[in-house]
């Protein structure tokens, strides 16, 4: 029987298609059983007589009646029914190209929601949730040793929708997006979820991530069931939501799950994380509870009277504040402008701005000025260091009577100097006030006195004092490597008479020195 409707429903037809499926829907509801394998046979020709279904709207009708049929059923019936839907859309997943992707992806939405609340409107009988879990478990995540790589794709888009479609029937909705200007589709009463039920509809997924070896799939299963699950605030957005007691026993199955031999690294990565994860949340939910004064084992957390009072008091009186300080700030503002004066107090501010300003500018020029004049006369003076030594160097072997310019007028002074047996002035007398800096270090014409007479370098510095003490004396005509004794009076007459007779030669040199003085 299964076999001929399959057939029909495939039907390019669309009236044979709606004839078959009406006589195929008083088959299903007046039978008590329904095989694995005619259920299967069945979910053949269904898949196929969906693939006709074109349009929004049509779609949307044949999936949704597709669905409903459920409602009808015996609970076996009912569950062989689900389990040969959940079967065929995971073996022809794989084959759906991606034109009619969006509709087979619909019609996993109604089936998968009508489903669900077949088993609410049962208030969540425990041998129903066991029945269903198991189906999931076998039709979805089942199947030995198959190729698990193409069924991959169903396992993701069911982890995806399981828990909104599991909201939307709690909160009584349909679970479907609706374009605009669609009707919503009636959805029912809202039917509340224990936290029990929920932890036993969820077993199916903390099981498959033992086995399945897909990173991206055991990442789905954790992202889009359990760390929604984990958050505390869950519970005041009237969500359905875990327990601590139903959080225990998810994360004590999944570590029991993963401790086991014969586990995938991976798998058994995912499932300590889930268990610490799950552990962490029912933690803080207790202490958030007992910090708010609830009971955290109550499936839907419901504020008290008095705190809600006290909320509306809060904002209330929040809102009242916020209320005066604009307030305030208004008539600040008017009592500081009543004519116009801020404008001319702004106007004032900058030029006062604008004079620092150039203040600031001027100093800076002025001192930037000062560094560049310096750099410049440090430069000069080396120049000029560079020149006097190379000067002294190629100097020191001239004629020590080499009268030219100024050396003449030193040399007419050491000679008369010599004639009256004082002897050269010493240069190291310091303190003499006949003779000037110049003249005490220009007396060396063989350059043996390193310092120069100039401005830029005076004479009264460390080092030209210490050369000057360490310059030997000398006079005109006894050399400078001459031994220094004292004089008998024979040596100094003798020494009178060469100077006076030097002197009255008729040599041009010395003649101007005579003159000089």
């Amino acid at each position: 029987m299964s076999t001929s409707f399959a057939k029909k429903l495939a039907d390019s037809d669309k009236h044979t298609r709606d004839k078959t499926f009406h006589a195929c829907a008083k088959w299903l509801r007046a039978r008590d059983e329904l095989a694995a394998m005619d259920s299967k046979k069945l979910w053949k020709g269904l898949f196929y007589s969906y693939w006709h279904a074109d349009g929004r709207r049509t779609q949307l009708d044949v999936a949704n009646a597709m669905g409903a049929l459920t409602h009808g059923l015996g609970r076996n019936v009912m569950m062989s029914y689900v389990e040969g839907f959940l079967w065929t859309m995971r073996r022809e997943w794989a084959g759906i190209d991606h034109h009619r992707m969006d509709k087979y992806c619909l019609l996993t939405k109604r089936v998968t929601h009508h489903a669900l609340r077949f088993v609410g409107e049962r208030g969540w009988d425990t041998d129903l949730v066991r029945s269903f879990a198991e189906v999931l478990s076998t039709s979805v995540f089942g199947g030995g040793k198959e190729n698990k790589s193409v069924t991959v794709g169903f396992k993701m888009y069911l982890a995806e929708i399981f828990l909104d479609q599991i909201e939307a029937v709690t909160r009584g909705e349909s679970g479907v997006e609706m374009d605009e200007g669609e009707d919503d589709e009636d959805s029912g009463a809202p039917v509340p979820i224990p936290s029990a039920a929920l932890a036993a509809l969820l077993a199916p997924f903390v099981d498959a991530m033992q086995k399945e070896e897909s990173e991206v799939l055991l990442k789905r299963i954790t992202n889009e069931i359990f760390t929604p699950l984990a958050d505390v605030e869950r519970a005041s957005s009237g969500a359905p939501r875990l327990t601590p007691s139903a959080m225990k026993v998810v994360y004590e199955r999944a570590i029991s799950l993963g401790a086991e031999n014969g586990v995938e690294d991976v798998c058994r990565e995912a499932l300590y994380e889930l268990h610490a994860m799950m552990k962490k949340a029912a933690k803080k939910m207790i202490k958030d509870a007992d910090a708010r004064g609830v009971d955290p084992e109550l499936d839907v957390v419901v504020q008290t009277s008095t705190q809600e009072k006290k909320k509306k008091k809060k904002h209330a009186d929040s809102d009242v504040a916020v209320d005066n300080a604009q307030e305030k700030k208004t008539k600040t503002k008017k009592k500081k402008s009543p004519s116009g004066d801020d404008d001319a107090g702004e106007d004032e501010e900058a030029a006062k701005r604008e004079k620092k300003r150039r203040k600031k500018e001027k100093r800076l020029a002025k001192e930037m000025a000062a560094l560049a004049a310096e750099n410049a006369e440090a430069q000069t003076r080396a120049d000029s260091a560079k020149k006097s030594s190379s000067a002294s160097k190629h100097g020191g072997g001239k004629d020590l009577l080499n009268l030219n310019g100024s050396g003449a007028k030193v040399v007419a002074r050491r000679a008369i100097a010599d004639r009256d047996g004082a002897g050269s002035p010493t240069p190291s007398d310091e303190g003499s006030p006949s003779m000037s800096p110049s003249k005490r270090l220009m007396w060396n014409d063989q350059g043996i006195t390193f310092s120069s007479p100039d401005t830029r370098s005076p004479i009264n510095t460390s080092r030209g004092k210490r050369n000057l003490k360490m310059t030997p004396t000398k006079t005109l005509l006894r050399p400078i490597h001459a031994a220094a004794k004292t004089p008998t009076p024979e040596h100094a007459g003798g020494a009178q008479k060469r100077a006076s007779s030097t002197l009255g030669t008729k040599s041009p040199s010395r003649a101007a020195a005579a003159s000089y003085f």
